[in-house]
């Protein structure tokens, strides 16, 4: 039977955050949290008004009612919190971080602190720059568990800079059922620039699985059987451009993962480790949220001070290997003043490019999602 699956936010914000980046980074590696980076943008969304509120909204997938958003953004926090039934390690974290003798108003800092567990903290941006960024960077070195270093950049922060709001998610997790190491060896991987030998793992079992013409979709779960790794591998060799351009447009996550089914299958996974940093305000431009980033944004429900978004920056980790996975992202948002067993089993031979998230098995949630187009180890 396919699994069902229900989300608590919409994946779409995942998919078309996802296909933006792709679009942009053409001939890269790719790594990210979508999860991290719309937690991030939701607590601005919490003190967007008006014009700008509808914007934020939409960039999300978020209810037109900030309550309603706050109420579901609470329990995607608090699902995440809790996978992994203490089989994997997972934890996401949220904090402020303003510029001292610039309050925020009462409501909007109770409202993240108790929706989205944010702490807020005063840092003097105009005067001691160099010390506001090393206590942010240390608050997400900590809780990304050394991973994720130097998140937010000194030529970042301007005399204008007000508020910086950050997210920070850190997963390890084992397989649940291991890849032994005496069954990895050197293949050929077949990239863009021709054949390479790579370290691919080797296992043969029941996974979860879904085929359809032009590509196949491999759902491999971690310890606790809550998380997992989906693997989705074009049957080309040089297939992921075209399978990437249809992931956005027609919904196929949605479609992979409420049509997987347990399938004997012969796999070839490549041990693989990525690092990505990233800006996204030409992204979320892109994505029609243009007016958060201008001079008539409207943020009257964080300070009565004028605010704007003034850069978005992220940074994502992951290594896959024999024993399991681990992943740490973080995102910060500036804000500045305004001017069933086959007889025949199934082949999975990820030996060339191929898409992969990491998600939450019950709620649909992408934690992190990327692209693997040279192997590293």
């Amino acid at each position: 039977m396919p699994m069902s699956t229900t989300s608590t936010v919409p994946a779409e914000f995942a998919t078309r955050l996802y296909n933006a980046l792709a679009k942009s980074l053409v001939g890269k590696d790719l790594f990210l949290s979508p999860f991290s980076i719309q937690t991030a943008l939701a607590m601005c969304a919490a003190g967007a008004r008006g014009e700008t509120r509808r914007v934020m909204a939409e960039l999300i997938g978020a209810p037109e009612s900030i309550a309603a958003q706050n109420r579901e953004y609470a329990a995607m926090i608090a699902s995440v919190n809790n996978a992994g039934g203490g089989h994997v390690e997972l934890t996401t974290a949220n904090a402020l971080w303003v510029q001292q003798g610039e309050p925020l108003l009462p409501e909007y800092q109770k409202a993240v602190l108790d929706y989205y567990g944010g702490a807020c903290s005063e840092l003097d941006f105009r005067g001691l720059p160099d010390a506001a960024v090393a206590a942010i960077n240390g608050w997400v070195k900590i809780r990304t568990a050394g991973k994720i270093k130097d998140l937010i950049q000194r030529e970042l922060i301007t005399a204008d800079t007000r508020l910086i709001l950050t997210n920070a998610i850190h997963f390890k997790g084992k397989w649940a059922d291991e890849f032994d190491k005496s069954h990895t060896w050197d293949e050929d991987w077949h990239g863009a620039g021709g054949a390479q030998k790579a370290a691919l793992m080797h296992k043969r079992g029941a996974y979860r699985y879904f085929e359809r013409a032009d590509f196949q979709a491999l759902d491999i779960p971690y310890k606790g059987d809550e998380l997992s790794l989906l693997v989705v591998l074009p049957k080309k060799a040089n297939g992921l451009a075209a399978l990437e351009s249809r992931w956005s447009g027609e919904n196929l996550y949605q479609q992979v993962t409420g049509s997987l089914t347990y399938e004997e299958v012969i796999l070839s996974l490549p041990r693989f480790k990525l690092e990505t940093t990233l800006q996204l305000k030409p992204i979320l431009f892109k994505m029609g949220a243009a007016l958060a980033f201008s001079d008539n944004a409207d943020f009257t429900g964080i300070s009565a001070t004028p605010l704007k978004i003034s850069e978005v920056v992220h940074k994502a980790f992951v290594d896959v290997n024999e024993e399991g996975t681990e992943a740490a992202a973080a995102t910060g948002v500036l804000m500045a003043k305004c001017a069933a067993v086959a007889v025949e089993p199934k082949s999975f031979v990820a030996d060339h490019p191929f898409l992969f998230m990491i998600r939450q098995t019950k709620t649909n949630q992408v934690l992190f999602s990327g692209r693997v187009l040279d192997p590293k180890t």
